[in-house]
């Protein structure tokens, strides 16, 4: 059995690094250590354990058998202890094992997959009967990362709430093979038995996320967060109120366009903007939904029944371009289709609509660099009202909602793809749309395609939507009815290899909101433009020079 010296530290996850040496494989060998972690100035107590993958005294290590006994890599366990908790508590856990005792994971879920440049992530649990000291553990191939803590309470449970540094810890151990197990054990300061959670699979991809998203929150402003951006935060980029609302919008796949339209819609009156002056690019159009050609040179505008063609440097419509009976459109990546819904159902006697009725299909339209071709059917509606299609980023994929009534605010909204050749059968992304109805709407994709290193090297999408399901213990609103549940936004990998099977994972919380605002319309880009600076006047009236760039204020 290879042996792991365990080295203990005192702080909390992200400021306290923590260290460990691991030995030879034979044990605790005299001789020097296979390898040795660097060692900051935080308190370091040896313990002097020989531990197991699982972080057990003694036995073996489960979950890796794919490596034998003689080849199985040094494993590191790294131990930290949270404030409150006793600096001896990884000692305090050789009670009686006792299921009765056990804690129970909630959030994040089994199978999860995520970014390594997540800004948070937090492990929700409860506690379990006569708990007060628990050990969440991260298992890797190579590293294991313990962290003892109280209950930090929340929503009738605890919650262990990993900052910048600390994901970043969890990434890299996740590096290895591509996943940590998450598990948590729970005893008493006092003593006594010990229980523990089933492990669960977090996925952690090799590379990370780019791009940056905009959305739309209840408070009437479109927000965004870079991903690319160093100490990223969240930031107002049009502000709004509840009056005259900054809403709907659309952004041109390389950042340099962006449409909004403000107020009512219905439909909205909408203006194109160069996204890092903020100066207005044409006349304003009436808009519900829309779309950049990828050269950013048109742009169709819907005013949720019919959808025109315009020039979108100017914003006029295209001289001779017919209006075409549709909504909801999409410019494929490759600049040759359109996709959008057509409902079955007749329009309003005027104005626009800011969604449709059941039943509604899909269609493609050509582009021929001048105007369109005729449509082509690309889902058919058996009664069931398909909407808000969207291209991946490769171009194989469509991305729509479906319901079984109206597309607007669709409590029974889920989410589905099909390819854009049209073969094959559309799949329900049952993992990501969770249990029940969720109201899981507006699904768009990031703009790359990433790769991920779990079972096998694979390519990765990620998709984002809006939900009203619960996060975890913090937003706990499934009993409530469902206009007055908020709506957050969520992600989750596709994996697109995966034929014959639901190409998702389960969701994930993305971690720059704020809980108490009603978020929608997740739009995304590869980057975000900004001007660069040196001071604070060479921004815009509501910027800040931070980093070398223009950023806007927090919400």
């Amino acid at each position: 059995m290879r042996g792991v010296r365990r080295l203990l530290t005192m702080g909390v996850p992200g400021l306290a690094w923590v260290c460990a040496t691991a030995l030879a494989m034979g044990g605790c060998s005299s001789g020097p250590p296979r390898f040795t972690a660097a060692v900051d100035a935080a308190p370091v107590v040896d313990t002097g354990s020989t531990l197991d993958a699982a972080g057990d005294l003694g036995g073996t290590s489960p979950g890796f058998d794919a490596f034998s006994p003689d080849i199985r890599p040094v494993q590191t366990t790294r131990d930290t202890v949270l404030p409150g908790a006793p600096a001896d508590a990884a000692m305090r856990f050789g009670g009686t094992v006792d299921p009765s005792h056990a804690p129970t994971l909630v959030y994040p879920e089994d199978g999860t997959i995520v970014p390594p440049n997540l800004p948070s992530l937090e492990v929700h649990f409860l506690p379990g009967a006569g708990n007060d000291l628990f050990e969440v553990s991260f298992t890797g191939q190579v590293t294991v990362l313990r962290y003892y803590t109280t209950c930090t309470p929340v929503g009738g449970g605890c919650v262990l709430a990993l900052d910048t540094p600390a994901f970043a810890s969890v990434a890299d151990a996740a590096r290895a093979g591509g996943q940590v197990r998450v598990s948590v054990r729970g005893t008493s300061m006092a003593g006594g038995p010990v229980g523990a959670t089933m492990p669960r699979t977090l996925g952690v991809t090799q590379t990370e996320l780019r791009g940056a998203v905009y959305y739309w929150a209840s408070s009437g402003s479109v927000l965004r967060y870079d991903f690319g951006a160093p100490m990223a935060r969240t930031e107002v980029y049009a502000q709004g109120n509840i009056i005259q609302c900054a809403g709907c919008h659309v952004l041109s796949r390389d950042g340099t366009r962006i449409s909004i339209g403000f107020g009512i819609p219905a439909p909205a009156p909408a203006q194109i903007f160069d996204v890092t002056s903020r100066a207005l690019v044409g006349s304003s159009f009436a808009s519900n939904f829309g779309t950049f050609s990828p050269d950013n040179s048109h742009y169709v505008a819907s005013d949720g029944v019919r959808m025109t063609l315009l020039d979108a440097t100017t914003g006029h419509p295209v001289t001779g371009a017919p209006q075409i009976p549709g909504s909801m459109p999409d410019w494929s990546p490759n600049a040759t289709d359109v996709v959008f819904s057509l409902s079955s159902q007749p329009p309003p006697p005027f104005g626009g609509s800011p969604g449709h009725s059941a039943p509604a299909d899909l269609f493609l339209m050509g582009w021929t660099g001048a105007g369109f071709a005729a449509q082509r059917t690309l889902l058919h509606s058996t009664g069931e009202n398909n909407y808000y299609p969207a291209f991946s980023p490769d171009g194989q994929w469509v991305l729509f909602n479906r319901s079984s009534a109206t597309s607007y605010n669709a409590p029974d909204a889920h989410l589905w793809a099909t390819r854009s050749d049209g073969s094959g059968r559309p799949v329900d992304l049952a993992a990501a749309n969770g249990a029940g109805d969720r109201n899981n709407s507006w699904p768009k994709w990031a703009p790359f395609v990433e790769m991920y290193a779990g079972e096998l090297t694979e390519p990765l999408l990620w998709i984002t939507f809006s939900s009203n399901r619960d996060y975890g213990l913090r937003l706990q609103q499934s009993s409530r009815t469902a206009d007055m549940r908020t709506t957050q936004l969520w992600m989750a990998a596709f994996r697109p290899g995966r034929a014959g099977h639901d190409p998702t994972t389960p969701a994930f919380w993305l971690p720059f909101q704020d809980l108490g605002s009603g978020n929608h319309i997740a739009q995304w880009t590869q980057e975000v433009r900004r001007n660069g600076c040196t001071t604070n006047a060479q921004c815009a009236a509501t910027e800040l020079c931070s980093h070398g760039v223009c950023i806007g204020p927090p919400p």
